[in-house]
């Protein structure tokens, strides 16, 4: 067995291999469309490559070679179909499929009415390439695009490109093919399976890297994020703050507000935890909207209390941001069923010194929000530079080192205040 019919044995197993890979990949993550169209273009791969192995042992493989041609052009298909969704939202079929459809057609054309392999494989080449340059435009438009997408946009034209100029080459050096006996030996053959295997495989890497980049990114995100409210959890808190508070001047002031929810053992004692979600649920939208559009900060620092970073905000509009939150809870919690009054939240206020850490400010806001707690609730107190030792909490509720193990405790902490 010479090298072209090796090559030709090879590029189903390659196939088939990248398909599974990107199969089981998509079983994990089944709500990602795009990488099931890769895994079916690399099934098309497979069924492509297998029928070509018809010329080895039929001597009439004309019906073969145009079904293998079909899938081939199908690998060309759902590669751009994929990333069509991936980068446009919609698989734009409207464009493709007739593409995919003319090509075919085509193919039979030059298979049985006006037989020539030259053609045949010419007009299925053209077709391919020309769904390619569809989706590296798609990629290119998309503003949101990073050096996977790049990568992947730049070997989409390179393939395009390649596939426009084999047919030529190969007709320049060799003539037509006037058999298909002539196809798998000739260069016609040989640089089609020379090409495709390093295609499908540079394609399928980037597809690869994409998908588990994606992968990673949303498990990243799912370990910053409270799954209860959609906000930051204390990893996600500290993380984004910190981010934050390094990128503005240390001149100019952010206020931090600590809240938490009055009474809620009260709500989960009366009402169960069921309601007791729905409260917690209420005060991350009533904060979220309370923010939106300043580049605040949000997070859930456990249980029922919440922490909010202004940055760049003196205290009196933190004061008057507050106040809004606090009579917008008091006001939207009565709606939460089955409750029969409303749920109240006290904030406590501290303003950042210098190049202050966020422990710091959350301690302060902390011993604010403790005045606020004593003082009635319901209140929105705010801290001084230095609190005095009345307004420090308890001896054993050390909050500084508390949230200092924010970023290595990965539990969230609930803690009942009065």
């Amino acid at each position: 067995m010479d090298h072209a019919y090796l090559l030709t044995a090879i590029l189903p197993v390659i196939a088939a291999v990248l398909c599974a890979t990107l199969y089981s990949l998509w079983l994990k993550q089944r709500e990602r469309r795009h990488v099931l169209n890769w895994s079916l273009a690399y099934a098309c791969a497979v069924l492509g490559s297998a029928l070509s192995l018809a010329r080895l042992v039929i001597e009439n493989a004309a019906p073969f070679s145009l079904i293998a041609n079909a899938f081939l052009v199908g690998v060309a298909f759902f590669a751009a179909r994929g990333a069509l969704l991936l980068h446009g939202g919609r698989a734009a079929d409207r464009i493709t499929v007739p593409i995919l459809l003319a090509t075919i057609l085509a193919g039979l054309w030059f298979g049985f009415v006006s037989p020539s392999i030259f053609w045949r494989g010419t007009t299925a080449s053209l077709g391919a390439a020309v769904i390619f340059v569809i989706a590296a435009r798609a990629i290119a438009r998309n503003p949101g695009r990073d050096r996977i997408d790049r990568l992947t946009g730049l070997v989409f034209v390179l393939t395009a490109a390649t596939l426009v100029a084999r047919p030529a080459l190969a007709f320049a050096l060799e003539g037509p093919i006037e058999s298909e006996a002539e196809v798998t030996s000739a260069f016609w053959g040989v640089s089609f399976r020379i090409f495709a295997m390093l295609s499908w495989c540079a394609m399928a890497v980037l597809f690869l890297l994409r998908t588990t980049s994606d992968l990673m990114a949303e498990a990243t995100a799912q370990s910053l994020t409270d799954p209860l409210t959609g906000i930051g959890n204390r990893r996600g808190f500290f993380s984004a703050a910190e981010t934050v508070l390094a990128t503005v001047d240390p001149q100019e002031p952010a206020a931090l507000l600590l809240c938490d929810i009055d009474a809620f053992k009260q709500v989960n004692d009366s009402y169960g935890h069921a309601t007791g979600d729905l409260v917690i649920q209420e005060l991350a939208k009533v904060l979220s909207e309370a923010v939106e559009g300043t580049g605040a900060v949000l997070g859930r620092l456990g249980g029922e209390e919440f922490v909010v970073l202004l940055p760049a905000t003196p205290l009196e509009p933190a004061i008057t941001v507050a106040e809004a939150i606090r009579a917008g809870y008091a006001r939207r919690s009565r709606a939460i069923a089955p409750l029969q009054g409303p749920v109240t939240v006290s904030i406590g206020i501290a303003e950042t010194v210098g190049d202050e850490e966020v422990e710091a400010v959350i301690e302060r806001a902390d011993a604010a929000l403790y005045r606020a707690k004593r003082k009635g609730r319901d209140r929105v107190e705010v801290a001084g530079l230095a609190e005095g030792a009345p307004e420090t909490p308890p001896r054993g509720t050390s909050h500084s080192r508390r949230y200092r193990r924010a970023f290595t405790a990965p539990e969230a902490r609930t803690r009942t205040r009065p």
